[in-house]
């Protein structure tokens, strides 16, 4: 995803990674996103094994224009950086606790316990 999509990625977990396949020659626009908001950016490292299917036309005015057209990519290259995204993800402490508290029961969560039995509620109170 791009544009506002990529927008997205200030809503993401603090271990998330992302990756722009294509930067529209805006180099530093969702890198400085992703530092801003903490998570881990990923694109191609080395940019000839992205191919564009044309020049590109812009919709308007018709002018060559990268942003619109079709791209094709090495995909043992993308898969390669897909697995960096995995490894990274699954080594990153914040996304170890979240996979811990996720699959725990609450009885074996101290804090958990102790909020509900302080937030204990009856029909009534509804």
């Amino acid at each position: 995803m791009h544009g506002a999509g990529l927008t997205h990625l200030l809503f993401l977990p603090d271990w998330a990674a992302i990756f722009e396949i294509h930067n529209c020659e805006d180099k530093d626009c969702y890198w400085d996103l992703a530092r801003l908001r903490g998570v881990k950016y990923f694109t191609w490292e080395n940019e000839a094994k992205v191919y564009p299917q044309d020049e590109g036309k812009h919709p308007t005015l018709g002018t060559p224009h990268k942003k619109f057209t079709n791209y094709a990519f090495d995909k043992y290259e993308f898969a390669r950086i897909v697995r960096k995204m995995v490894k990274y993800v699954k080594e990153h402490a914040a996304y170890r606790s979240a996979k811990r508290m996720k699959y725990s029961t609450p009885n074996s969560i101290p804090a958990l316990e102790a909020e509900q039995r302080h937030t204990k509620t009856t029909k009534d109170e509804f």
